[in-house]
């Protein structure tokens, strides 16, 4: 039975980011967001032996499975997978632009055959499990609304219920990933329009919201938003949505959310890597002034495996800094 679950906020699925330790660590600090793992591919997720470090769910829910491919028989078993993982949501990515990813068939790409598309789409369906679509307005340097709408009608005839859109062209050639989140112009209008055109689907909307104050109007017009890189730069900005957009009461005090995290990964040193284990916090440093000398001692520790230190001076840098 699917659950009644706020898409208000969510924290976008990002490659090399949203690992189970960074759901872990987003959890601690925010009830109320709703959670991605990274973009797995159909293949690793069904034949990888090592699927289950990087799809471990431990009850950071509500949290949603990413994936990509376009074989309908893989994304029917990564469906069931998702499902014995615990796993809310799967999520078919159809906005990843990269090279690797074209040669896999699938992501931005998929958007040149919307029937298709549907197909992968019904493949994921279950009673037991949310099928969802992130998607980009289109392709190439031209935006064009009449294409968007004919792919979201296609896409709406599978009975899909969420709808996730960068509200961005995908540029498939001569721009890498990274110039993809930014270079293609933004066209909020796109999905404010599409929003009424299929008033029955939620549209979640992804892209350019760089403060959680744009984010608390643009929620005033949209169904909810997803969030990356501002959360990538400094999850403890968690805290804040938790008060602002869900109006809780502000608990989370810093230092008791440092000595959680680290209560959690501590017993995973010697099986994990320890820069993957404690990535998820590295960013706190980022733009902060006279952080230098955090991050030289950090990475003195880390390559001794000291991770008492690392706790005790990530727990004096909190304390100086307010953070969200």
């Amino acid at each position: 039975m699917k659950k009644e679950i706020s898409r208000k906020f969510c924290v976008a699925p990002m490659m090399g980011y949203t690992t189970p330790y960074a759901r872990k660590l987003y959890r601690i600090l925010s009830n109320n967001s709703f959670l991605f793992s990274e973009m797995i591919a159909t293949k690793s997720l069904i034949y990888s032996k090592s699927k289950g470090n990087i799809i471990d769910n431990d009850y950071n829910n509500p949290v949603a499975l990413q994936v990509g491919g376009s074989e309908i028989e893989d994304l029917s078993k990564a469906s069931q997978i998702a499902i014995d993982y615990n796993y809310d949501e799967i999520n078919l990515n159809v906005g990843c632009p990269s090279k690797a990813v074209q040669k896999g068939s699938f992501g931005a790409c998929l958007m040149k055959n919307k029937v298709h598309v549907r197909n992968c789409i019904e493949a994921l369906q279950n009673d037991k499990i949310e099928a969802t679509l992130k998607c980009r307005l289109g392709l190439g340097s031209e935006l064009n609304y009449e294409f968007f709408e004919e792919f979201i009608d296609e896409i709406s005839k599978s009975g899909i219920k969420i709808i996730y859109v960068h509200a961005r062209n995908a540029i498939l050639n001569g721009i890498s990933p990274q110039g993809n989140r930014t270079i293609p112009p933004l066209n909020y209008n796109f999905v404010k329009k599409i929003k009424y055109k299929f008033p029955d689907i939620t549209f979640i909307l992804n892209g350019g919201i760089d403060n959680l104050a744009k984010a608390q109007n643009l929620l005033e017009e949209f169904d909810g938003v997803m969030i990356g890189r501002l959360i990538k730069n400094n999850p403890f900005i968690l805290k804040e949505v938790d008060k602002k957009i869900f109006k809780e009461k502000n608990k989370t005090i810093d230092e008791l959310v440092i000595n959680n995290y680290f209560e959690y990964i501590k017993p995973k040193l010697g099986f994990e890597s320890i820069f993957r284990l404690l990535s998820p916090l590295l960013n706190i440093f980022f733009s902060v002034p006279h952080s230098k000398v955090y991050k030289s001692k950090i990475n003195d520790y880390m390559k001794d495996q000291k991770i008492n230190l690392i706790e005790d001076l990530l727990l004096k840098f909190v304390s100086e800094r307010n953070l969200s």
